[in-house]
């Protein structure tokens, strides 16, 4: 049996997906945002579902080759998959900024861990 079927609370299922326009459209306008030297988060709140979602944007200009692109957003599935129960309800968009490619694994998942324990606080006050 994979490790995903043993824990459904740790999997990334289509419903933790931002997928359409619409989605990602909901969360850049008006959303609470969070930064650094490798990337940017925006969340906002929803109130309709019951679990976070995720969205990526890991722009070609940002990122040359598509084996750094695909790395970055592998690590950053990975790191929502494992701390979704931590998050607060709400839609969440991922965006790299340049030089990303060329840090480490270990860099970028700090990076992730402190932005989203700002979003969660930011989050939870309002």
């Amino acid at each position: 049996m994979s490790e995903s079927k043993k824990n459904p609370e740790q999997q990334f299922s289509r419903t933790q997906r931002l997928l359409l326009p619409s989605d990602y459209k909901y969360v850049f306008n008006q959303s609470i945002r969070s930064s650094d030297k490798l990337l940017t988060i925006l969340a906002k709140k929803n109130f309709t579902l019951s679990k976070p979602r995720l969205g990526l944007a890991v722009a070609k200009k940002s990122v040359k080759t598509a084996v750094h692109r695909n790395r970055i957003k592998r690590l950053c599935r990975e790191f929502f998959r494992l701390n979704q129960s931590k998050f607060v309800c709400a839609d969440y968009v991922i965006l790299v900024r340049n030089g990303i490619d060329k840090v480490d694994n270990s860099a970028i998942t700090q990076s992730l861990a402190k932005q989203f324990n700002y979003l969660r606080k930011k989050l939870a006050e309002k």
